[in-house]
């Protein structure tokens, strides 16, 4: 008899085992064991119910999403769905071992049902940014397909531009047999070893940073800058956003792994595209993937190309707090300048709290005293402005400014039904640009945490 049957019949009532000291070291871990497994099995159970939910969600049409979403919400509630039966098997040996039969066929059948639906081989190279709305997602990528859905739906003022689709992204590395490339490095490659996944990152960084654009989309890209002149002036500079798709999809964020680049020539847009692209392949970024059960062939690259927005002001706002699940305050992080230093969280930034009730109203502010700011250079790229005397003391916003963002950024909450996390842009005569919106991910407040967070990792 095992020392674990032993166990059992004494819970069942039997006289109490006498165990020596190797047995009992033994029935301890066994329970160890077993409650690592059950722990795991719970564990799994909560992610596919998340992962479920979030598709719901989805389903009743209003956040931005497409057959990347649903491709990858499949694979990961399978991955989940399939350790819950790993981990009873652990639990009970035997007893659940027909669930790995059905769960093949399960598995068998939805991955037939997604084969049916493959991402579109033709397409548009590029899409004006007034055409996108939400249900291009699948080929402008969730973040321009929210900021073209914010502008076209809401009427919010966000930057004139275009977006470089996924078929562009595609285009390009079928191009000279890129994809191929990449795949054979990534096959080969032992990603778990920290010295490999470097000279894999930088390897397919530098094959696609010196790849030339096929001559059809060079083409498009400059037809497409050519008519955002048109629009707004000769030589406008833009700044060039990643909008990766499959970015914020059931529980994964990318933010911060992808580059953006900020005023940028014209003449340098077909080099920061490769750029762009190449992020993708960053060390965060594959590692992140891998992780996380992410296919690299879902995630296809699309590229925002908007006019850069002259700003006075600039920052994030957070709909919610993200530290406080149960807190509905609204969160405003704003330095002078462009909001990359508020969104790299390189300089101080003043801090307003909103409460919503009764009214829309400021409880709160912290005024940093903000010593530098981002400006654009006359040419290209942006520089560090060093900031002296009384601007570096005055708030960088007014509380009915800080009262209009709030109210942005809840009618966006409102309208895409959770939480957000808002880049904005303030210009000199008042007007506030919507830069970006994405979901905000909320926890549950740790003890002792500060009521207002430091700004969250954004691109």
């Amino acid at each position: 008899m095992t020392v674990l049957n032993r166990f059992r019949n004494w819970v069942r009532g039997a006289p109490a085992p006498s165990l020596s000291e190797e047995e009992a070291a033994a029935l301890r871990e066994a329970f160890a064991s077993r409650y690592h497994s059950f722990r795991l099995l719970l564990a799994a159970n909560n992610k596919a119910l998340e992962i479920m939910s979030e598709m719901e969600e989805a389903q009743r049409g209003v956040r931005p999403f497409g057959m990347t979403f649903v491709r990858g919400s499949a694979t990961a509630a399978s991955v989940n769905v399939f350790r819950m039966v790993q981990n009873l098997e652990s639990l009970a040996p035997g007893k659940y071992s027909a669930l790995f039969d059905r769960f093949k066929s399960i598995q068998s059948e939805i991955n037939e049902i997604l084969a049916r639906r493959k991402p579109p081989a033709e397409g548009r190279l590029v899409i004006p940014m007034e055409e996108v709305d939400k249900e291009m997602s699948d080929q402008t990528g969730s973040k321009m397909a929210s900021l073209g859905e914010a502008a076209r739906a809401l009427h919010m003022r966000t930057p004139p531009g275009f977006v470089v689709t996924a078929r562009a992204y595609r285009r390009f590395l079928e191009s000279q047999d890129l994809q191929a490339e990449i795949d054979r490095r990534i096959q080969a490659s032992d990603a778990t070893a920290m010295d490999e996944l470097y000279a894999l990152s930088a390897g397919i960084q530098q094959l696609i940073i010196r790849a030339p654009l096929p001559d059809d989309l060079a083409e498009e890209i400059r037809a497409a800058y050519a008519r955002l002149e048109e629009k707004t002036e000769k030589g406008v500079r833009v700044s060039v956003r990643s909008s990766a798709l499959g970015e914020d999809g059931h529980g994964t964020s990318f933010a911060g792994q992808y580059r953006s680049m900020l005023n940028v020539s014209p003449d340098s847009l077909p080099g920061v595209y490769r750029e762009i692209i190449a992020s993708k392949y960053g060390i965060e970024a594959i590692a992140y993937r891998k992780n996380r059960g992410i296919h690299d062939e879902d995630v296809a690259m699309c590229v925002g190309i908007l006019a850069m927005v002259p700003a006075m002001a600039g920052g994030v706002t957070y709909s919610r707090n993200p530290l406080d699940i149960r807190d509905d305050t609204v969160l405003i992080n704003s330095v002078w300048g462009l909001p990359k230093s508020v969104v790299d969280g390189t300089i101080a930034t003043d801090r307003f709290l909103l409460t919503r009730k009764p009214a829309l109203s400021v409880i709160q502010k912290d005024i940093a005293a903000k010593d530098r700011a981002f400006v654009c250079y006359p040419d290209e790229g942006v520089c560090r402005l060093t900031l002296t005397g009384e601007k570096s003391e005055t708030p960088s916003l007014t509380d009915s400014q800080a009262t209009a963002l709030a109210e942005m950024a809840l009618r966006l909450e409102d309208y895409y039904g959770s939480p957000q996390d808002v880049e904005w842009a303030l210009v000199e005569n008042g007007e506030i640009f919507l830069l970006q919106c994405r979901p905000l991910a909320q926890i549950a407040r740790a003890p002792g945490r500060e009521r207002s967070p430091a700004p969250a990792d954004a691109e």
